[in-house]
């Protein structure tokens, strides 16, 4: 009779540990559990120094913008998804169109190896330093309040977006900030296929 009360007791002291607590001390929990969730992580919390930005998805698994300044995160998401839509154009365009010379008569994956050898890496390489150097002096005057806006460089030949709404402009600055983020995976996918497979257009 003994044995079977304790068997009781210990269950129901099992069972009350994983009940919930009504304990004060408690409400930090509460409050984390009650902490609006991000869109695209939905167990992770909205990460809250991207709030109000153009194509903010609430994806910052790492926390980034946790401790880093969020233009210069946005002017750095930017700049690699314009390189991104580039690269992606060109590495595909280069299957198609050759320009006349040896040096150019190689696969996109060969043209690497190819520009180092004939020297043609070096002038590619002098004038990304050069670029690089213009834009170090406008995100460090971003940076110190010069009011300029993460990516704004004044290039807008077709004029898409002079005498425009902010809600034009807000609608041209996220097409560009997807189709961005959609180039830089689709690079990563695309010459990954053409090493592996070995093989042209269209890689596999």
């Amino acid at each position: 009779m003994f044995s079977q009360f304790v068997t009781i007791a210990l269950l129901v002291a099992s069972c009350n540990a994983y009940a919930p607590s009504t304990r004060t001390n408690n409400g930090r929990a509460a409050t984390i559990l009650s902490a609006e969730k991000s869109k695209s992580i939905p167990f992770l919390s909205a990460p809250k120094n991207l709030a109000g930005l153009v194509g903010d998805k609430g994806f910052d698994p790492v926390g980034f913008s946790d401790f880093i300044d969020v233009k210069f995160l946005r002017e750095a998401e930017l700049k690699h998804g314009r390189i991104a839509m580039l690269a992606t154009l060109g590495f595909v365009a280069t299957e198609f169109i050759k320009l006349p010379g040896d040096v150019h008569s190689v696969s996109p994956v060969a043209a690497h190896g190819a520009a180092v050898a004939s020297g043609a890496m070096v002038q590619i390489l002098a004038l990304v330093s050069a670029l690089e150097a213009v834009s170090v002096v406008a995100v460090k005057q971003m940076l110190e309040g010069s009011g300029r806006q993460p990516g704004e460089y004044g290039f807008d030949p077709l004029n898409f977006s002079n005498g425009k709404s902010d809600a034009v402009k807000a609608d041209l600055q996220l097409k560009e900030l997807e189709n961005g983020r959609l180039a830089m995976v689709a690079f990563s996918g695309i010459v990954t296929q053409a090493v592996l497979a070995d093989k042209g257009f269209p890689y596999f």
